[in-house]
């Protein structure tokens, strides 16, 4: 068995490594690529590759990340190929990771989270040999969150009217310009602390992949698409500044949103770790998809 960092020469194995046995995800290499190497804080000593035979048989990625006040530490991303479990791969893998993150001084280490750019927002328990991986390491679950899918074919995400009823209370609902990125990062950052990255990445997207509401110059609300796991589908994040909720600026930045990934050619747009279920299903009918468990492990130094 021999353990090697992963390259950018691997992500066509890789990809067909997570292929089959993450088969719940809609695995392609351009998304491996976003997921692995193009991730702002890939660490080749925290993403291992185990090889038998000179085949790719295992993969396991940490990352370490700032997110708001704390270092925390993600197993971002495993598998092993079905017939090499229960040999020890996996936990070898695990070792050496939890070990680096640990010499990063983390405080704690959780499983696949890694927040702004992941692939699930938690394990989903049909991998049961993933679920029974992680309890036996001494990682306990601490909350539950979904994912919401939207059907978008056939639907009629238009919101003329109410634009146009905001317009004469002095708000612009727009499409994101170049000009809008400082002052809705500063929003971003007094409001939503921990969704800078996301936002950074939408106005890298052409077109720009986010919409916003501004009253007096100043942006009071966004929603974004395409700041994770590009071209999938997937939603935000959106937040509203709070003394501008309830006038239904969440509802038409999100319908925008929508109708782009549907211009995209998406039969559905997936809404990741939701917290406000009634919002979502109310604004568009969005359903529940997929259950997520969230998992950490505390680091004892």
């Amino acid at each position: 068995m021999q353990i090697e960092p992963v390259t950018t020469s691997d992500l066509n194995s890789l990809t067909s490594l997570l292929k089959r046995n993450l088969t719940y995800e809609d695995i392609n290499e351009a998304l491996v690529r976003e997921k692995v190497v193009d991730d702002q804080d890939f660490d080749p000593q925290k993403t291992l590759k185990v090889l038998i035979d000179g085949k790719l048989v295992g993969f396991m990625q940490g990352v370490a990340r700032k997110f708001k006040d704390k270092r925390i530490g993600y197993i971002k991303l495993f598998a092993t190929e079905k017939e090499y479990r229960r040999q020890g791969i996996a936990s070898k893998l695990l070792e050496i990771i939890e070990g680096k993150l640990v010499e990063d001084n983390v405080s704690e280490i959780r499983i696949l989270e890694s927040v702004y750019n992941y692939l699930q927002p938690g394990l989903d328990p049909r991998y049961t040999e993933a679920y029974v991986f992680v309890k036996k390491r001494g990682y306990e679950e601490f909350e539950e969150t979904s994912n919401l899918a939207v059907e978008l074919v056939g639907r009629n995400f238009s919101t003329k009217e109410e634009e146009e009823k905001l317009r004469h209370q002095g708000v612009e609902i727009k499409r994101a310009a170049p000009e809008d990125k400082q002052k809705t990062l500063e929003f971003v950052d007094e409001f939503f602390d921990g969704w800078q990255t996301e936002v950074r990445t939408s106005f890298n997207n052409n077109p720009i992949s986010l919409h916003i509401a501004k009253k007096d110059n100043k942006v009071i609300a966004f929603s974004a698409y395409d700041a994770n796991n590009f071209n999938t589908g997937w939603f935000g994040p959106m937040g509203t500044r709070p003394d501008f909720r309830n006038l239904g600026l969440g509802g038409i930045l999100l319908k925008r949103c929508l109708n782009d990934m549907k211009e995209q050619g998406h039969k559905r747009s997936i809404i990741p770790w939701v917290g406000p279920i009634v919002f979502y299903y109310d604004a568009v009918g969005a359903k529940v998809d997929r259950i997520f468990w969230r998992f950490r492990k505390e680091v004892r130094k």
